[in-house]
């Protein structure tokens, strides 16, 4: 029989073996999945009954992040993380019924808590730049009983830092996306996505692993052929640069010029900027939608700031063509009662500024558009001379624009001189009344 010390060491060994194998196992049984879109790596990996989910960001400004696990915003269960300036963090659950500010839930259906990032580390997997967020939370088992199952997450994030409290008011996303994972994939570090060529909003797209912009040849590809989202996305910015930047322009300065010199400048003001102006920007507003139904991973509500802006200048200019149309009609009808001596009220004045306020924000609007471009096709620019062009006549409008107020003088003694101008008795239509009032208008 062999010495009770030589039993306890054989025992202890065969104890290491069948630990280490177990160990062994477990790690070679571990479940996950990655992938990056629109600037957020996700890493997901399933291991004793919870599921941690690593999410990563290279964007030079990240204040709150946030997941839900669905496919829509609305009903469904929200992660939101964000770093405080004491280096801690918060971890906020929420909920919305509606495409409002998720509020916070008290009984969600699964529990999160914060945890330490495993494989999606700065510095390792992705450069030391990057921040990586990470949260846990229990498995979803009917879920997992499917092994065909894909998860299917929407993400969110802003580059504003909400308050430390997780009950805290969190600003509106600015861009937005989902992701789909298959959680029932063997996982090992080299799965997590890697982190070249992820796109930056509003910077085109750039190789974040070594911090530079790629050669234009190396991205833009030139020589494929445009895929069909991608024809829509030009149709659309062709259409709407046309409307906000050529037509509506080019209204303005014929009101600002025309009423220096012609009773019949109104009726070419409104042909620009109603008649013309409207169907094209109409029909390239709604090549927006368009657009986003045409791919499946831009199906997401207004996923970022340029289809939000979008969306209110085109408000803004409905507006301006509502009011308008009103300033014309009341003032028609105020010059059958008498002489107009107030040439220009408080709405007339509103008018100009709302006109120049959709001519402004509609150049920076364009601007944004071509960014996004490269960032949601990874083509680089979309020509050698838009953005150069954009700079020239970004200043030639407005310089246009100013040098007609040097007619002002003149405008105003023709306003003075046509307000108590006696209209025929034989004539009683509106073009008399309009020809008689100069610069009705604005």
């Amino acid at each position: 029989m062999a010495p009770m010390g030589s039993q306890s060491v054989f025992f202890r060994f065969l104890a290491a073996i069948f630990l280490g194998l177990q160990l062994a196992s477990v790690s070679l049984a571990l479940k996950g999945d990655s992938g990056c879109r629109n600037s957020l790596c996700v890493t997901a990996t399933v291991g004793d009954d919870v599921v941690t989910y690593e999410l990563s960001s290279g964007l030079d400004t990240l204040g709150w992040v946030a997941v839900g696990f669905g496919e829509h915003m609305v009903n469904s269960p929200m992660v939101v993380m964000w770093e405080n300036d004491d280096g801690t963090t918060t971890l906020s659950q929420r909920f919305t019924t509606a495409y409002s500010m998720p509020q916070p839930d008290s009984n969600p259906p699964r529990v999160a808590r914060a945890a330490k990032p495993a494989y999606a580390v700065p510095g390792k997997a992705y450069p030391a730049s990057w921040k990586t967020l990470a949260f846990e939370v229990p498995v979803n088992k009917t879920f997992w009983a499917d092994p065909a199952a894909r998860e299917h997450l929407v993400f969110a994030y802003s580059p504003n830092k909400p308050e430390k409290d997780p009950n805290s008011i969190i600003f509106v996303h600015q861009y937005a996306g989902y992701h789909t994972l298959d959680l029932n994939k063997d996982f090992t570090p080299a799965s997590v996505a890697p982190p070249s060529h992820v796109a930056q909003p509003g910077k085109g797209t750039s190789d974040i692993a070594n911090g530079q912009r790629p050669h234009k040849s190396v991205y833009q590809g030139s020589n494929t052929a445009l895929k069909r989202y991608e024809k829509l996305i030009i149709l659309h910015g062709f259409l709407v640069s046309l409307g906000f930047l050529v037509i509506l322009p080019a209204g303005s300065l014929i009101g600002r010029y025309g009423r220096a010199f012609t009773p019949k400048w109104f009726h070419a003001h409104q042909v620009s900027n109603f008649y013309v102006a409207l169907p094209v920007i109409v029909l390239g507003v709604l090549l927006g939608p368009a657009v986003v139904y045409s791919k499946e991973s831009f199906r997401t509500h207004f996923m970022n700031g340029h289809e939000i802006y979008g969306a209110i200048i085109f408000a803004a200019y409905c507006l301006q063509v509502l009011l308008g149309r009103y300033i014309h009609e009341r003032r028609v009808q105020l010059a059958k009662l008498g002489p107009i001596t107030r040439n220009h009220p408080p709405l007339n004045i509103v008018h100009i500024g709302l006109g120049i306020s959709v001519i402004t924000a509609a150049f920076f609007q364009v601007r944004s558009g071509l960014e996004w471009w490269e960032a949601l096709t990874g083509r680089g620019p979309i020509t050698s001379w838009a953005l150069p062009l954009w700079r020239v006549w970004i200043v030639v409008i407005p310089l246009a624009y100013i040098a007609g107020y040097a007619l002002l003088p003149r405008q105003l003694r023709q306003e003075r001189a046509a307000a108590y101008t006696p209209i025929s008795e034989s004539t009683h239509d509106e073009r008399a009344q309009t020809d008689r009032l100069l610069a009705e208008e604005d």
